[in-house]
């Protein structure tokens, strides 16, 4: 009898599966992936040989991530793992419709419109753990249960679960000790973490779910997860729908390859040796680079003067300065961590600021700047508002005007790229903690690596080379330096190369196609490491890179600043450091469904004052708080281009005209040629 033999090599384990002429199943096994995706295939194939004879397997063929580790002398077939999938499913569910895979790194959709017979369609996740196995596994790593505990609480929890950033798995260790913070019961944030999954998978694909839908893959072993998938499902077909998990949902990638290979042959299956042993290509080591001196500046204020307060509300931290009347001098200055508590965290400040003297400074003009800009420029009494890049900009403008700006925050970072002191291109990273400080902390913690007292530079500086671990998500980069140290890496080469990693990473996915200038401005307080310092130094070689003194709060400075030059002598609206801590605001919090997104949105309410929001993505809610409306030379323009239109005065027949587009460029030729 001749057999046929199927391998799924994924991220986390390899998958097996033997049939015989006819498709029926002889054995599956699964083999987890610890010293090598080789080694793996091995033990199986092994483990088969002491129950068949492996001559009588005529052919074999492979699928998954890690399909390339089978020598092509062998002659197996090689298949994508949408098609493997299908080709499982479909022998024994002809019915199937869609197809929705989750595994250790990846997320499928697959949907099939006559079986494999007309063209189907596949949406993956990108390089980014959220949506997959190591999501969840992370967050259960973080809190300290097994992946079975995780599913039976998960189940427990009834009602309306907390949103957790389905964006990052980096963002969603925040999100959860935020509601640690708050209290929130263990689990209702698993379950949410089971619905952020369930978002991710319904981000991949427009409109409704052709049923049935088949759950495959490794994560449809967490039934929380399925339950929130039929949520999705249903909420978005209109109707309730129930994800059907098959018999052997981890085998079915194996099975759909094992059934591609029927007709085919192969030259054998026995696998010569183990994995080679990684071999890392040694990179150049990092350099210290001169640090820039500390002045006296933000010393306690001991005379009475003016001021201008410059406040950042980010998403991770929390800053604010206030510098002297002519804005070269920082007075005082204030950073800590914002916790998901906006206002506790601002009123922090403010008692931090009050004992450096704050009290003896006349605020004769405040700004606020951050992704809480409108929620605490209200609680303060703000007299400017405006967004992170114009205040970087601003600030940076002090120390070269000419220069770009690359700002690294805590879970977001920044470019700003000038030509001759203009602006002309800006770009933030794409909800993804690779190239934040987020991503550093999150590696460093794993590895045991403080990154405030000067530890993970120390270990850079002693690192004879470094390596490549790659530009990727955070969560499969811990993966990349788990293996790394059972090669037997030392830790000082891990943590030099995670410095360049922070670098390659930033310029790969903010900087991307965009040319830099000659002199860059480096700026956000993980600039304090002087390994990534070293390490954008390195990756930019030739060009001129400063760091200012301030790096931390230069946000809050190009705010303070930007108030200075709206005030003209103005009265300052700024209700006093004493007063916003005496002030009593009223929190909720709403879940706006105006995308997939599915924002948390905060509303504060005050006593005779319109409500504030802060949360948002977008600015769908923030626009409510911003400044009304102001003519621009915009207006001007439309009013000179639309100068001849008499509304209402023509007698001839009526023309409707789109008053849009090029239609504004083309209006005075639109209007004069019907006026004739």
């Amino acid at each position: 009898m001749g057999y046929y033999l199927g391998v799924d090599i994924g991220s986390v384990n390899t998958k097996l599966a033997l049939i015989d002429e006819n498709g029926g199943v002889v054995q599956f096994d699964t083999e987890k992936i610890s010293s090598g995706p080789r080694a793996a295939v091995s033990s199986l194939i092994a483990r088969l040989g002491e129950r068949f004879n492996l001559e009588e397997i005529v052919a074999a063929s492979v699928s998954g991530s890690g399909r390339g580790v089978i020598p092509k002398e062998l002659g197996w077939k090689e298949y994508s793992s949408s098609l493997a999938i299908a080709s499982g499913l479909l022998h024994h569910y002809p019915d199937v419709k869609t197809i929705i895979q989750i595994g250790g790194q990846s997320t499928l959709v697959i949907e099939l419109e006559d079986g494999l017979k007309k063209p189907w369609k596949v949406e993956s996740n990108p390089l980014c753990a959220a949506g997959t196995g190591r999501f969840l596994e992370q967050q259960a790593y973080r809190i300290g249960i097994s992946m079975e505990d995780f599913a039976n609480l998960a189940l427990k929890f009834e009602g309306t679960a907390p949103r957790i950033a389905a964006r990052c798995s980096v963002f969603a260790k925040t999100d959860l000790i935020h509601l640690q913070q708050k209290g929130v019961p263990l689990d209702a944030m698993l379950y949410s973490l089971c619905e952020s999954v369930a978002r991710m998978v319904g981000s991949l694909k427009k409109g409704t779910f052709q049923e049935p839908v088949y759950f495959v893959g490794g994560v449809a072993a967490n039934p929380a997860v399925a339950k929130s998938l039929n949520d999705m499902i249903s909420a978005r077909n209109g109707h309730p729908v129930e994800v059907i998990i098959p018999e052997n949902y981890l085998h079915m990638e194996s099975l759909g390859s094992a059934l591609l290979s029927i007709g085919k042959t192969s030259q054998g299956v026995m696998l010569s040796g183990t994995d080679a042993k990684q071999r890392h290509f040694e990179m150049p080591r990092l350099e210290a680079v001169a640090s820039t001196s500390q002045s006296k500046d933000g010393r306690r204020i001991e005379e009475q003067c003016v001021g201008y307060l410059g406040i950042d509300i980010g998403s991770t931290s929390t800053k604010a300065v206030i510098l002297d009347e002519t804005g070269k001098r920082v007075l005082a200055k204030n950073y800590l961590m914002t916790a998901g508590r906006p206002v506790e965290a601002i009123r922090q400040v403010f008692r931090n600021l009050l004992r450096d003297g704050a009290d003896k400074v006349k605020i004769a003009g405040a700004g606020v700047t951050g992704s809480g800009r409108y929620l605490v420029g209200s609680f303060i009494g703000a007299d400017l508002i405006k967004n992170e890049i114009t205040a970087q900009t601003r600030a940076a403008a002090e120390m070269d005007p000419e220069a770009d700006i690359i700002e690294i925050g805590g879970q977001d970072s920044k470019l700003v790229i000038k030509r001759n002191g203009i602006v002309v291109d800006y770009h933030m990273n794409k909800a993804c903690a690779a190239g934040t400080g987020s991503f550093i902390d999150e590696l460093a913690e794993m590895l045991g690596v403080s990154v405030t007292n000067g530890e993970f530079a120390d270990l850079a500086f002693a690192a004879p080379h470094t390596i490549d671990l790659g530009t990727r998500c955070a969560a499969f980069m811990g993966q990349a330096v788990a293996s790394a140290q059972q090669e037997g890496v030392p830790l000082e080469i891990i943590i030099a190369s995670l410095a360049n990693s922070i670098a390659k990473n930033y310029l790969s996915k903010v900087v991307e196609h965009r040319k830099l200038g000659d002199k860059v401005i480096l700026t956000g307080a993980v600039f304090y490491n002087k390994a990534v310092v070293s390490a954008f130094h390195q990756q930019l070689e030739g060009k001129t890179l400063t760091v200012p003194e301030h790096k931390e709060v230069s946000g809050a400075i190009g705010a303070a600043l930007l108030a200075k030059e709206a005030m003209a002598g103005q009265e300052s609206k700024f209700k006093g450091f004493q007063e916003v801590l005496d002030r009593e605001c009223k929190l909720t919090t709403f879940v706006c469904k105006g995308c997939d997104n599915n924002c948390t949105i905060t509303r504060m309410e005050m006593p005779g004052e319109e409500p504030s929001y802060y949360g948002s993505r977008c600015d769908k809610y923030d626009a409510i708080a911003s400044h009304a409306r102001r003519e621009t030379f915009f207006d001007k323009r439309e009013q000179l281009l639309f100068r001849e239109y008499k509304k209402d005065a023509g007698t001839g027949p009526t023309v409707g005209i789109p008053r849009a587009l090029l239609v504004y460029d083309y209006a005075p030729l639109l209007i004069g040629f019907l006026n004739a």
